[in-house]
């Protein structure tokens, strides 16, 4: 009995998260009630209120799923390995960008103005502390870079590179994307010019 209940209490969590996100394509988070959540989802207050107390724990479950997923696509292509050489990396292995174009609308509605909270800093924060928390790059010898502020730098400066290429509607193909980030990882630059 409790696996039936445990199973319905998902169905209509799953069903209310949907019906939020398929509202919040049409219109802004502050205008959208949670009596036109219910109906829309075809479900009661109580059913609302059994799963979630506020709009706002909604929206901040649906962010909480979709980072989470977000963090175990990077993971894919490392899985498997104690040791990874960047520049030996298949970039085929690297599926973060065909996920990232697969759930555009989503990325896209996420990111826009539609909702109260600042997704793109969540993103980069997500992938920071996975970098901080599970991996440990090797850096040169006698550095004396902190590595925190190494994991900080380049989790933003990916995160950055993602959210500018769904914003400019996946312009180029996710094959590409994959091999300019393990460039971005492997390269380094001693010099600039000042442009005249």
């Amino acid at each position: 009995m409790q696996d039936f209940i445990d199973k319905r209490i998902q169905r209509s969590k799953t069903a209310l998260k949907q019906t939020f996100i398929d509202l919040l394509y049409k219109k802004p988070f502050d205008q959208i009630t949670i009596s036109e959540i219910v109906r829309a989802a075809n479900y009661n207050r109580g059913t609302f209120y059994h799963n979630f107390h506020t709009k706002e724990e909604l929206l901040d479950e649906i962010i909480h799923d979709v980072l989470e997923e977000m963090i175990e696509e990077i993971r894919k292509p490392y899985k498997n390995y104690k040791q990874i050489n960047i520049k030996e990396l298949n970039t085929e292995d690297i599926t973060l960008f065909s996920y990232f174009k697969e759930n555009g609308k989503l990325f896209k509605l996420l990111l826009s103005n539609h909702i109260r909270v600042d997704f793109r800093f969540q993103m980069a924060n997500a992938i920071e502390d996975l970098f901080i928390t599970e991996y440990e790059y090797q850096l040169p010898e006698g550095t004396q870079l902190d590595p925190r502020w190494f994991y900080i730098y380049r989790a933003h400066g990916i995160a950055g590179v993602i959210i500018r290429w769904i914003e400019e509607d996946f312009r180029t193909p996710p094959e590409y994307m994959a091999k300019q980030i393990v460039e971005l990882m492997v390269t380094s630059t001693d010099v600039f010019h000042m442009k005249e």
